[in-house]
Protein backbone atom coordinates (compact mmCIF):
# COMPACT_ATOMS: atom_id res chain seq x y z
CA UNK A 1 0.00 0.00 0.00
CA UNK A 2 1.92 3.06 -0.81
CA UNK A 3 0.36 6.39 1.48
CA UNK A 4 0.99 10.03 -0.09
CA UNK A 5 4.30 11.97 0.95
CA UNK A 6 2.14 14.75 2.13
CA UNK A 7 -0.12 12.48 4.53
CA UNK A 8 2.82 11.20 5.72
CA UNK A 9 4.83 14.47 6.54
CA UNK A 10 1.74 15.46 8.43
CA UNK A 11 1.05 12.59 10.78
CA UNK A 12 5.00 13.05 11.16
CA UNK A 13 4.59 16.65 11.99
CA UNK A 14 1.49 16.06 14.41
CA UNK A 15 3.58 13.30 16.50
CA UNK A 16 6.23 14.90 18.44
CA UNK A 17 8.69 12.38 18.76
CA UNK A 18 9.33 12.75 22.77
CA UNK A 19 5.37 12.39 23.48
CA UNK A 20 5.72 8.92 21.72
CA UNK A 21 9.03 8.31 22.65
CA UNK A 22 7.77 8.97 26.33
CA UNK A 23 4.90 6.67 26.07
CA UNK A 24 7.54 3.73 26.19
CA UNK A 25 10.69 5.07 27.50
CA UNK A 26 11.07 6.92 30.93
CA UNK A 27 12.93 10.27 30.00
CA UNK A 28 15.41 12.62 31.76
CA UNK A 29 16.30 16.01 29.79
CA UNK A 30 19.99 16.30 29.86
CA UNK A 31 21.04 19.10 27.91
CA UNK A 32 19.30 19.80 24.49
CA UNK A 33 18.00 16.16 24.85
CA UNK A 34 16.62 13.76 26.37
CA UNK A 35 18.21 10.05 27.83
CA UNK A 36 16.43 7.23 29.03
CA UNK A 37 16.92 3.13 28.53
CA UNK A 38 17.03 1.97 25.30
CA UNK A 39 13.66 -0.25 24.96
CA UNK A 40 15.32 -2.03 22.26
CA UNK A 41 18.10 -3.90 24.30
CA UNK A 42 19.01 -4.58 27.92
CA UNK A 43 21.33 -2.07 29.67
CA UNK A 44 21.73 -0.48 33.13
CA UNK A 45 23.20 2.66 31.91
CA UNK A 46 20.82 5.26 29.86
CA UNK A 47 22.18 5.06 25.87
CA UNK A 48 19.08 6.14 24.68
CA UNK A 49 19.03 10.32 22.95
CA UNK A 50 15.93 11.29 21.52
CA UNK A 51 16.21 15.31 20.08
CA UNK A 52 12.81 16.87 20.14
CA UNK A 53 14.87 19.08 17.75
CA UNK A 54 15.53 17.27 14.99
CA UNK A 55 12.72 14.57 15.91
CA UNK A 56 14.59 11.65 16.00
CA UNK A 57 15.95 9.26 18.69
CA UNK A 58 19.03 7.35 18.57
CA UNK A 59 20.71 4.58 20.91
CA UNK A 60 24.13 4.46 21.37
CA UNK A 61 24.60 1.33 22.49
CA UNK A 62 22.56 -1.25 20.12
CA UNK A 63 22.75 1.66 16.70
CA UNK A 64 19.02 1.45 16.57
CA UNK A 65 16.84 5.00 16.13
CA UNK A 66 15.02 7.37 13.44
CA UNK A 67 11.59 9.12 12.90
CA UNK A 68 9.20 8.66 15.03
CA UNK A 69 7.32 6.07 12.55
CA UNK A 70 10.62 4.73 12.80
CA UNK A 71 11.10 3.72 16.53
CA UNK A 72 7.41 2.58 16.73
CA UNK A 73 8.43 0.03 13.55
CA UNK A 74 10.92 -1.32 16.14
CA UNK A 75 9.25 -1.41 19.02
CA UNK A 76 5.59 -3.16 17.69
CA UNK A 77 7.29 -5.12 15.40
CA UNK A 78 4.99 -3.69 12.58
CA UNK A 79 5.85 -2.27 9.33
CA UNK A 80 5.53 1.22 7.81
CA UNK A 81 2.78 1.12 6.93
CA UNK A 82 1.27 -0.11 9.88
CA UNK A 83 3.52 2.53 11.88
CA UNK A 84 1.86 5.16 9.64
CA UNK A 85 -2.06 3.86 10.22
CA UNK A 86 -1.36 3.76 13.92
CA UNK A 87 0.22 6.94 14.20
CA UNK A 88 -2.27 8.76 12.24
CA UNK A 89 -5.21 7.02 14.33
CA UNK A 90 -3.58 9.10 17.22
CA UNK A 91 -4.03 12.29 15.68
CA UNK A 92 -7.21 11.96 13.85
CA UNK A 93 -5.44 10.75 10.46
CA UNK A 94 -7.55 7.80 9.49
CA UNK A 95 -5.72 5.43 6.49
CA UNK A 96 -8.18 3.04 5.17
CA UNK A 97 -7.01 -0.14 5.26
CA UNK A 98 -6.90 -1.83 1.66
CA UNK A 99 -8.21 -5.34 0.62
CA UNK A 100 -5.73 -7.62 0.71
CA UNK A 101 -5.47 -10.79 0.27
CA UNK A 102 -5.14 -12.74 3.24
CA UNK A 103 -1.20 -12.98 3.88
CA UNK A 104 0.43 -16.37 4.90
CA UNK A 105 2.52 -17.56 7.28
CA UNK A 106 3.75 -17.04 11.41
CA UNK A 107 2.45 -13.75 11.27
CA UNK A 108 -1.28 -14.22 9.84
CA UNK A 109 -1.27 -17.17 12.50
CA UNK A 110 -0.50 -14.69 15.24
CA UNK A 111 -2.93 -11.72 14.01
CA UNK A 112 -5.84 -14.61 14.07
CA UNK A 113 -5.22 -15.89 17.38
CA UNK A 114 -5.01 -12.67 18.56
CA UNK A 115 -8.82 -12.07 16.37
CA UNK A 116 -9.65 -15.39 17.77
CA UNK A 117 -9.31 -13.80 21.78
CA UNK A 118 -10.93 -10.72 21.10
CA UNK A 119 -13.78 -12.20 19.67
CA UNK A 120 -14.35 -14.67 22.75
CA UNK A 121 -13.76 -12.03 25.11
CA UNK A 122 -16.57 -10.19 23.82
CA UNK A 123 -18.83 -13.78 23.52
CA UNK A 124 -18.03 -14.15 27.12
CA UNK A 125 -18.90 -11.11 28.50
CA UNK A 126 -22.28 -11.04 26.97
CA UNK A 127 -22.17 -13.86 28.30
CA UNK A 128 -21.92 -12.69 31.71
CA UNK A 129 -24.16 -9.72 31.74
CA UNK A 130 -27.11 -11.15 29.29
CA UNK A 131 -27.95 -14.99 30.04
CA UNK A 132 -29.47 -16.88 32.57
CA UNK A 133 -26.33 -19.04 32.33
CA UNK A 134 -24.30 -16.26 33.78
CA UNK A 135 -26.10 -15.06 36.20
CA UNK A 136 -24.55 -17.17 39.06
CA UNK A 137 -21.41 -16.10 37.79
CA UNK A 138 -22.57 -12.55 37.89
CA UNK A 139 -23.77 -12.31 41.54
CA UNK A 140 -20.72 -13.94 42.82
CA UNK A 141 -18.95 -11.16 41.09
CA UNK A 142 -21.43 -8.25 42.71
CA UNK A 143 -20.56 -10.65 46.02
CA UNK A 144 -17.00 -9.59 46.00
CA UNK A 145 -17.22 -5.95 45.03
CA UNK A 146 -17.58 -5.91 41.33
CA UNK A 147 -19.83 -3.06 40.41
CA UNK A 148 -21.41 -3.40 36.75
CA UNK A 149 -18.93 -0.38 35.99
CA UNK A 150 -15.81 -2.47 36.60
CA UNK A 151 -17.08 -5.71 34.85
CA UNK A 152 -17.53 -3.45 31.81
CA UNK A 153 -14.52 -2.04 32.05
CA UNK A 154 -12.46 -4.83 32.07
CA UNK A 155 -14.84 -6.72 30.16
CA UNK A 156 -15.06 -9.36 32.74
CA UNK A 157 -16.72 -12.52 31.55
CA UNK A 158 -18.15 -15.92 32.07
CA UNK A 159 -17.14 -19.36 30.12
CA UNK A 160 -20.59 -22.27 29.60
CA UNK A 161 -20.78 -25.01 31.18
CA UNK A 162 -20.27 -26.89 27.60
CA UNK A 163 -17.26 -28.66 26.52
CA UNK A 164 -17.89 -27.53 22.95
CA UNK A 165 -18.91 -23.92 23.50
CA UNK A 166 -16.18 -22.11 22.36
CA UNK A 167 -15.15 -24.50 19.44
CA UNK A 168 -18.10 -24.60 17.85
CA UNK A 169 -18.04 -20.51 18.12
CA UNK A 170 -14.89 -20.13 16.57
CA UNK A 171 -15.69 -22.69 13.61
CA UNK A 172 -18.84 -21.21 13.04
CA UNK A 173 -16.79 -17.91 12.67
CA UNK A 174 -14.28 -19.56 10.47
CA UNK A 175 -11.46 -20.30 12.38
CA UNK A 176 -9.96 -23.36 12.31
CA UNK A 177 -9.79 -26.02 15.52
CA UNK A 178 -5.84 -26.43 15.43
CA UNK A 179 -4.70 -22.99 15.41
CA UNK A 180 -7.58 -21.83 18.15
CA UNK A 181 -5.42 -25.14 20.28
CA UNK A 182 -2.27 -23.07 19.58
CA UNK A 183 -3.45 -19.97 20.76
CA UNK A 184 -4.77 -22.14 24.22
CA UNK A 185 -8.41 -21.21 23.87
CA UNK A 186 -9.21 -25.04 22.96
CA UNK A 187 -7.40 -28.39 24.57
CA UNK A 188 -6.76 -31.70 22.82
CA UNK A 189 -7.37 -35.05 24.11
CA UNK A 190 -3.78 -37.09 23.03
CA UNK A 191 -5.47 -40.43 22.13
CA UNK A 192 -8.82 -39.32 19.88
CA UNK A 193 -7.34 -35.47 18.93
CA UNK A 194 -10.82 -34.58 19.94
CA UNK A 195 -11.02 -30.70 20.57
CA UNK A 196 -13.00 -29.39 23.33
CA UNK A 197 -13.03 -25.86 25.54
CA UNK A 198 -10.23 -25.15 27.78
CA UNK A 199 -12.45 -22.49 29.82
CA UNK A 200 -15.77 -24.38 31.40
CA UNK A 201 -17.35 -22.72 33.90
CA UNK A 202 -15.32 -20.21 35.06
CA UNK A 203 -15.23 -16.61 35.16
CA UNK A 204 -12.96 -14.82 32.39
CA UNK A 205 -10.65 -12.53 33.02
CA UNK A 206 -8.86 -11.13 29.89
CA UNK A 207 -5.41 -10.74 29.49
CA UNK A 208 -4.05 -8.06 27.49
CA UNK A 209 -0.50 -7.19 25.94
CA UNK A 210 1.50 -4.14 26.14
CA UNK A 211 -0.34 -2.97 23.55
CA UNK A 212 -3.74 -3.53 24.86
CA UNK A 213 -4.90 -6.31 22.96
CA UNK A 214 -6.69 -9.42 24.44
CA UNK A 215 -3.84 -12.35 24.22
CA UNK A 216 -5.39 -14.85 27.00
CA UNK A 217 -7.58 -15.46 30.11
CA UNK A 218 -7.25 -16.18 33.36
CA UNK A 219 -10.46 -18.73 34.21
CA UNK A 220 -11.41 -18.09 38.02
CA UNK A 221 -14.26 -20.74 39.88
CA UNK A 222 -16.67 -19.31 41.78
CA UNK A 223 -17.53 -23.08 43.17
CA UNK A 224 -15.24 -25.13 44.44
CA UNK A 225 -13.40 -26.47 41.27
CA UNK A 226 -9.85 -26.64 41.28
CA UNK A 227 -7.38 -25.06 40.39
CA UNK A 228 -8.94 -21.72 42.18
CA UNK A 229 -7.19 -20.43 38.78
CA UNK A 230 -6.95 -21.67 35.07
CA UNK A 231 -4.59 -19.35 33.26
CA UNK A 232 -4.10 -19.62 29.25
CA UNK A 233 -0.86 -21.93 28.49
CA UNK A 234 2.23 -20.62 26.79
CA UNK A 235 1.55 -19.98 23.28
CA UNK A 236 3.47 -17.43 20.58
CA UNK A 237 1.46 -14.57 21.48
CA UNK A 238 1.19 -15.34 25.44
CA UNK A 239 4.25 -15.81 27.18
CA UNK A 240 4.54 -15.22 30.59
CA UNK A 241 7.77 -13.99 31.38
CA UNK A 242 7.29 -11.41 29.01
CA UNK A 243 3.26 -10.60 30.34
CA UNK A 244 2.75 -7.67 33.26
CA UNK A 245 -1.17 -7.64 33.97
CA UNK A 246 -2.44 -3.93 33.42
CA UNK A 247 0.87 -2.67 31.93
CA UNK A 248 -1.42 -1.26 29.22
CA UNK A 249 -3.11 0.75 31.47
CA UNK A 250 -0.75 1.64 34.14
CA UNK A 251 2.16 2.64 31.83
CA UNK A 252 0.96 6.61 31.46
CA UNK A 253 0.47 6.39 35.31
CA UNK A 254 4.20 4.63 35.93
CA UNK A 255 5.81 7.81 33.89
CA UNK A 256 3.69 10.33 35.78
CA UNK A 257 4.88 9.04 39.17
CA UNK A 258 8.23 7.16 38.09
CA UNK A 259 6.94 4.39 40.05
CA UNK A 260 5.75 0.80 39.16
CA UNK A 261 4.06 -0.94 42.09
CA UNK A 262 4.21 -4.90 41.60
CA UNK A 263 1.67 -6.87 43.19
CA UNK A 264 1.29 -11.18 43.38
CA UNK A 265 -2.18 -11.36 41.46
CA UNK A 266 -4.20 -9.63 39.05
CA UNK A 267 -7.24 -9.50 41.37
CA UNK A 268 -5.54 -6.94 43.51
CA UNK A 269 -4.14 -5.15 40.73
CA UNK A 270 -8.10 -4.53 39.61
CA UNK A 271 -8.73 -3.45 43.09
CA UNK A 272 -5.82 -1.38 43.79
CA UNK A 273 -6.38 0.40 40.31
CA UNK A 274 -10.07 0.98 41.69
CA UNK A 275 -8.95 2.34 44.59
CA UNK A 276 -7.19 5.32 42.77
CA UNK A 277 -3.90 3.23 42.87
CA UNK A 278 -2.96 3.33 39.03
CA UNK A 279 0.69 2.38 38.33
CA UNK A 280 0.22 -1.14 39.53
CA UNK A 281 0.84 -4.78 37.31
CA UNK A 282 1.16 -8.17 38.44
CA UNK A 283 3.47 -10.97 37.08
CA UNK A 284 1.00 -13.93 35.63
CA UNK A 285 1.67 -16.16 38.45
CA UNK A 286 5.37 -16.82 37.62
CA UNK A 287 8.55 -15.42 39.12
CA UNK A 288 9.63 -11.79 37.99
CA UNK A 289 11.66 -12.56 34.96
CA UNK A 290 14.72 -10.88 32.92
CA UNK A 291 12.29 -9.83 30.30
CA UNK A 292 9.65 -8.35 33.69
CA UNK A 293 13.18 -6.41 34.85
CA UNK A 294 13.56 -4.65 31.50
CA UNK A 295 10.33 -3.51 30.70
CA UNK A 296 10.23 -1.84 34.48
CA UNK A 297 13.59 0.02 34.36
CA UNK A 298 12.31 1.41 30.75
CA UNK A 299 9.45 2.85 32.39
CA UNK A 300 10.58 3.97 36.22
CA UNK A 301 13.53 3.96 38.22
CA UNK A 302 11.47 3.36 41.29
CA UNK A 303 9.58 0.12 42.56
CA UNK A 304 7.49 -0.52 45.22
CA UNK A 305 6.72 -4.06 46.44
CA UNK A 306 3.39 -4.55 47.66
CA UNK A 307 2.90 -8.55 47.93
CA UNK A 308 1.02 -10.29 51.07
CA UNK A 309 1.35 -9.99 54.31
CA UNK A 310 1.94 -13.64 55.01
CA UNK A 311 5.49 -14.98 55.55
CA UNK A 312 5.38 -16.38 51.79
CA UNK A 313 4.46 -12.77 50.72
CA UNK A 314 8.03 -11.33 52.58
CA UNK A 315 10.16 -13.91 51.62
CA UNK A 316 9.07 -13.23 47.40
CA UNK A 317 9.33 -9.55 48.62
CA UNK A 318 13.29 -10.46 49.14
CA UNK A 319 13.87 -12.11 46.77
CA UNK A 320 12.53 -9.89 44.16
CA UNK A 321 14.06 -6.70 45.65
CA UNK A 322 17.69 -7.92 45.54
CA UNK A 323 16.97 -8.87 41.53
CA UNK A 324 15.67 -5.13 41.08
CA UNK A 325 18.24 -3.61 43.30
CA UNK A 326 20.97 -5.11 41.41
CA UNK A 327 19.52 -3.92 38.10
CA UNK A 328 19.87 -0.03 39.57
CA UNK A 329 16.31 0.45 40.64
CA UNK A 330 15.32 2.37 43.81
CA UNK A 331 13.36 -0.62 45.14
CA UNK A 332 10.35 0.36 48.48
CA UNK A 333 8.16 -2.32 50.02
CA UNK A 334 4.54 -2.18 51.85
CA UNK A 335 4.12 -4.42 54.46
CA UNK A 336 1.14 -5.35 54.96
CA UNK A 337 -0.96 -6.70 58.04
CA UNK A 338 -0.62 -10.51 58.40
CA UNK A 339 -2.60 -12.67 56.08
CA UNK A 340 -3.63 -9.71 54.31
CA UNK A 341 -3.65 -9.43 50.72
CA UNK A 342 -4.53 -6.53 48.82
CA UNK A 343 -8.37 -7.25 48.40
CA UNK A 344 -8.57 -8.46 51.62
CA UNK A 345 -7.55 -4.87 52.91
CA UNK A 346 -9.80 -2.84 50.11
CA UNK A 347 -12.74 -5.15 51.58
CA UNK A 348 -11.92 -4.51 55.29
CA UNK A 349 -11.21 -1.26 55.58
CA UNK A 350 -12.06 0.65 52.26
CA UNK A 351 -10.65 2.01 49.37
CA UNK A 352 -9.48 5.45 51.03
CA UNK A 353 -7.88 3.57 53.57
CA UNK A 354 -5.91 1.22 51.73
CA UNK A 355 -4.64 4.11 49.42
CA UNK A 356 -3.50 6.26 52.32
CA UNK A 357 -1.73 2.71 54.05
CA UNK A 358 0.09 2.64 50.79
CA UNK A 359 1.43 6.03 50.58
CA UNK A 360 1.94 6.34 54.31
CA UNK A 361 3.96 2.94 54.64
CA UNK A 362 6.64 2.37 51.44
CA UNK A 363 10.07 1.48 53.55
CA UNK A 364 13.20 0.92 51.39
CA UNK A 365 13.44 -2.44 50.83
CA UNK A 366 17.30 -2.75 52.57
CA UNK A 367 15.40 -0.79 55.82
CA UNK A 368 12.73 -3.87 55.15
CA UNK A 369 15.38 -6.56 54.46
CA UNK A 370 17.44 -6.02 57.72
CA UNK A 371 13.98 -5.66 60.15
CA UNK A 372 13.04 -9.37 58.66
CA UNK A 373 16.95 -10.61 58.97
CA UNK A 374 17.36 -9.02 62.51
CA UNK A 375 13.87 -9.93 63.68
CA UNK A 376 14.57 -13.65 62.53
CA UNK A 377 17.53 -14.18 64.48
CA UNK A 378 17.68 -11.26 67.23
CA UNK A 379 19.93 -12.91 69.88
CA UNK A 380 22.39 -14.69 67.34
CA UNK A 381 24.84 -12.13 66.83
CA UNK A 382 27.07 -14.50 64.43
CA UNK A 383 24.14 -14.11 62.34
CA UNK A 384 24.27 -10.24 62.59
CA UNK A 385 27.79 -10.22 61.42
CA UNK A 386 26.57 -12.51 58.25
CA UNK A 387 23.62 -9.81 57.67
CA UNK A 388 25.82 -6.84 57.97
CA UNK A 389 27.71 -8.01 55.10
CA UNK A 390 25.15 -8.47 52.99
CA UNK A 391 23.13 -5.64 54.00
CA UNK A 392 26.27 -3.08 53.12
CA UNK A 393 26.58 -4.99 49.96
CA UNK A 394 22.82 -3.74 48.90
CA UNK A 395 23.60 -0.33 50.83
CA UNK A 396 25.93 0.13 47.86
CA UNK A 397 23.61 -0.76 45.27
CA UNK A 398 21.01 1.92 46.70
CA UNK A 399 21.11 4.80 43.67
CA UNK A 400 20.04 7.73 45.56
CA UNK A 401 22.76 9.05 48.10
CA UNK A 402 19.82 10.63 50.21
CA UNK A 403 18.20 7.29 50.48
CA UNK A 404 21.42 5.60 50.95
CA UNK A 405 22.57 7.78 53.60
CA UNK A 406 18.76 7.30 55.81
CA UNK A 407 19.15 3.66 55.13
CA UNK A 408 22.58 3.26 56.08
CA UNK A 409 21.53 4.90 59.78
CA UNK A 410 18.63 2.63 60.14
CA UNK A 411 20.23 -0.15 59.47
CA UNK A 412 22.94 0.85 62.67
CA UNK A 413 19.97 2.05 64.59
CA UNK A 414 18.73 -1.51 64.23
CA UNK A 415 21.67 -3.09 64.63
CA UNK A 416 23.04 -1.01 67.15
CA UNK A 417 26.02 -0.67 66.13
CA UNK A 418 28.02 3.07 65.22
CA UNK A 419 26.94 4.07 61.72
CA UNK A 420 30.67 5.54 60.77
CA UNK A 421 31.75 1.91 61.32
CA UNK A 422 29.16 1.04 58.48
CA UNK A 423 30.21 3.77 56.46
CA UNK A 424 34.16 2.94 56.34
CA UNK A 425 32.81 -0.37 55.20
CA UNK A 426 30.83 1.25 51.86
CA UNK A 427 32.41 0.89 48.72
CA UNK A 428 34.21 4.11 47.42
CA UNK A 429 32.84 4.06 44.00
CA UNK A 430 29.32 4.40 44.46
CA UNK A 431 28.59 7.29 42.63
CA UNK A 432 26.88 6.66 39.37
CA UNK A 433 28.47 7.92 36.27
CA UNK A 434 26.41 9.46 33.32
CA UNK A 435 27.60 10.16 30.03
CA UNK A 436 27.19 13.34 28.30
CA UNK A 437 24.77 13.43 25.37
CA UNK A 438 24.15 17.02 25.23
CA UNK A 439 25.74 17.19 21.72
CA UNK A 440 23.80 14.18 19.95
CA UNK A 441 26.30 12.99 18.16
CA UNK A 442 26.04 8.97 16.92
CA UNK A 443 29.13 6.82 18.27
CA UNK A 444 30.74 5.71 15.29
CA UNK A 445 33.39 3.11 15.03
CA UNK A 446 36.89 4.91 15.36
CA UNK A 447 38.51 4.22 12.19
CA UNK A 448 40.91 6.78 10.14
CA UNK A 449 39.28 8.05 6.49
CA UNK A 450 40.97 8.09 3.59
CA UNK A 451 40.83 11.15 1.39
CA UNK A 452 37.98 9.47 -0.76
CA UNK A 453 36.11 8.91 2.83
CA UNK A 454 36.64 12.37 3.78
CA UNK A 455 35.08 14.08 0.23
CA UNK A 456 32.58 11.65 0.56
CA UNK A 457 31.13 12.53 3.80
CA UNK A 458 31.82 16.05 3.24
CA UNK A 459 30.22 16.21 -0.11
CA UNK A 460 27.16 14.47 1.15
CA UNK A 461 26.70 16.87 4.03
CA UNK A 462 26.90 20.09 1.42
CA UNK A 463 24.00 18.07 -0.58
CA UNK A 464 21.80 17.51 2.79
CA UNK A 465 22.85 21.46 3.61
CA UNK A 466 21.77 22.90 -0.08
CA UNK A 467 19.08 20.77 -2.56
CA UNK A 468 20.74 23.55 -5.65
CA UNK A 469 23.75 21.98 -4.84
CA UNK A 470 22.70 18.09 -5.28
CA UNK A 471 20.73 19.59 -8.71
CA UNK A 472 23.36 21.09 -9.66
CA UNK A 473 26.35 18.42 -9.30
CA UNK A 474 24.51 15.10 -8.52
CA UNK A 475 24.34 13.84 -12.52
CA UNK A 476 27.85 14.44 -12.53
CA UNK A 477 28.23 11.64 -10.05
CA UNK A 478 27.44 7.95 -10.46
CA UNK A 479 26.07 5.77 -7.17
CA UNK A 480 28.91 3.55 -7.64
CA UNK A 481 31.53 6.16 -7.57
CA UNK A 482 31.25 6.02 -3.75
CA UNK A 483 33.11 3.98 -1.94
CA UNK A 484 30.96 3.42 1.21
CA UNK A 485 27.28 0.89 0.88
CA UNK A 486 25.96 3.35 3.10
CA UNK A 487 27.35 6.52 1.35
CA UNK A 488 25.83 5.06 -1.86
CA UNK A 489 22.33 5.05 -0.51
CA UNK A 490 22.19 8.14 0.89
CA UNK A 491 23.40 9.68 -2.15
CA UNK A 492 20.30 7.19 -4.47
CA UNK A 493 17.67 8.39 -1.69
CA UNK A 494 18.62 12.24 -1.88
CA UNK A 495 17.55 11.67 -5.39
CA UNK A 496 13.97 10.70 -4.45
CA UNK A 497 13.55 12.91 -1.57
CA UNK A 498 14.77 16.01 -3.11
CA UNK A 499 11.58 15.27 -6.13
CA UNK A 500 8.96 15.64 -3.11
CA UNK A 501 10.95 18.16 -0.93
CA UNK A 502 12.83 21.54 -1.06
CA UNK A 503 14.62 21.83 2.25
CA UNK A 504 16.29 18.74 3.73
CA UNK A 505 14.76 17.63 7.62
CA UNK A 506 16.53 14.77 9.00
CA UNK A 507 13.04 13.37 10.59
CA UNK A 508 11.51 13.51 6.77
CA UNK A 509 14.31 11.92 5.00
CA UNK A 510 14.52 8.94 7.47
CA UNK A 511 11.21 8.29 5.96
CA UNK A 512 13.10 7.20 2.87
CA UNK A 513 15.51 4.80 4.62
CA UNK A 514 14.33 1.48 6.05
CA UNK A 515 18.08 0.36 7.12
CA UNK A 516 19.45 0.96 10.98
CA UNK A 517 22.89 1.16 9.77
CA UNK A 518 22.06 3.81 6.97
CA UNK A 519 20.18 6.12 9.16
CA UNK A 520 22.92 5.71 11.72
CA UNK A 521 25.18 7.51 9.25
CA UNK A 522 22.75 10.01 7.98
CA UNK A 523 22.91 10.97 11.74
CA UNK A 524 26.37 11.41 11.57
CA UNK A 525 26.89 13.14 8.50
CA UNK A 526 23.97 15.59 10.17
CA UNK A 527 26.14 16.28 13.14
CA UNK A 528 29.36 17.61 11.07
CA UNK A 529 30.37 20.83 10.95
CA UNK A 530 31.70 21.73 7.53
CA UNK A 531 31.83 25.23 5.84
CA UNK A 532 27.73 26.24 5.31
CA UNK A 533 28.67 28.15 2.20
CA UNK A 534 31.19 25.86 -0.11
CA UNK A 535 33.01 27.73 -2.82
CA UNK A 536 32.12 26.28 -6.05
CA UNK A 537 36.00 24.54 -6.53
CA UNK A 538 35.61 22.94 -3.50
CA UNK A 539 32.47 21.11 -4.52
CA UNK A 540 34.51 20.74 -7.59
CA UNK A 541 37.42 19.05 -5.81
CA UNK A 542 35.17 17.00 -4.04
CA UNK A 543 34.06 15.22 -7.05
CA UNK A 544 37.43 15.02 -8.70
CA UNK A 545 38.66 13.18 -5.74
CA UNK A 546 35.28 10.76 -5.57
CA UNK A 547 35.30 10.46 -9.41
CA UNK A 548 38.18 10.19 -10.67
CA UNK A 549 37.31 9.07 -14.13
CA UNK A 550 34.41 12.23 -14.31
CA UNK A 551 37.54 13.90 -15.86
CA UNK A 552 39.01 11.03 -17.74
CA UNK A 553 37.62 8.08 -19.47
CA UNK A 554 33.87 8.73 -18.55
CA UNK A 555 34.14 13.04 -19.35
CA UNK A 556 33.58 11.97 -22.76
CA UNK A 557 29.84 10.65 -21.40
CA UNK A 558 29.71 14.21 -19.80
CA UNK A 559 30.49 15.90 -22.92
CA UNK A 560 28.34 14.94 -25.13
CA UNK A 561 25.69 14.86 -22.19
CA UNK A 562 26.07 18.81 -22.72
CA UNK A 563 26.33 18.78 -26.34
CA UNK A 564 22.69 17.45 -26.19
CA UNK A 565 21.82 19.45 -24.19
CA UNK A 566 23.53 22.57 -25.77
CA UNK A 567 21.65 21.19 -29.18
CA UNK A 568 18.20 21.08 -27.97
CA UNK A 569 18.13 24.60 -26.40
CA UNK A 570 19.73 25.71 -29.93
CA UNK A 571 22.72 27.41 -28.31
CA UNK A 572 25.07 27.37 -31.14
CA UNK A 573 27.99 29.08 -28.94
CA UNK A 574 27.63 25.94 -26.59
CA UNK A 575 27.53 23.68 -29.29
CA UNK A 576 30.92 24.41 -30.46
CA UNK A 577 32.59 24.91 -27.65
CA UNK A 578 31.42 21.12 -26.29
CA UNK A 579 32.65 19.78 -30.01
CA UNK A 580 36.18 21.55 -29.22
CA UNK A 581 36.07 19.81 -26.21
CA UNK A 582 35.34 16.91 -27.56
CA UNK A 583 37.93 16.52 -30.21
CA UNK A 584 40.15 17.45 -27.69
CA UNK A 585 39.67 14.88 -25.78
CA UNK A 586 39.61 12.51 -28.76
CA UNK A 587 43.15 14.11 -29.67
CA UNK A 588 44.46 13.67 -26.04
CA UNK A 589 44.13 9.96 -26.32
CA UNK A 590 45.92 8.53 -29.18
Amino acid sequence: MRIEQELINEIREKNDILDVVSEYVKLEKRGRNYIGLCPFHDEKTPSFSVSEDKQICHCFGCKKGGNVFQFIQEIKGISFVDAVRELGDKVDIHIEQQETAPTEGIVDDHIKMIEMHELMANNYHYILKHTEEGEAALNYLKSRGFTEELINDRKIGYAPNHSKFTHDFLEKNGYDAVLAYEAGLLSRNDETFDYFDRFRDRIIFPLLNFQGKTVGFSGRTYTDQSPKYLNSPETPIFQKRKMLYNIDRARKFIRQNDEVILLEGFMDVIKSFEADIKQVVATMGTALSREHVTMVKKLASNVTLLYDGDFAGKEAAINVGKDLLNEGLNVFVVNLPKTMDPDDYITEYGSDAFKSFVEGQKQSYVTFKAQQLYYANENNDLKHEQHIEELIHDINLIQSEFLRKKVLQQVADLYKVDVNSLKNRLSPNIVQNYTDYNNFVPEMKEKKLDKIGRAEQALLKHFMNHKQLFLEYHSRINQEDFTSLNNRVIFSRLNGYYKNNDVFNISDFSSYIEEHQIIETVMYLDSLLINDEPETEEIEDYIRIISPNEHKENSIEYLNQQLNKAMQAGDIALQRQYLEQIVQYNRNRM
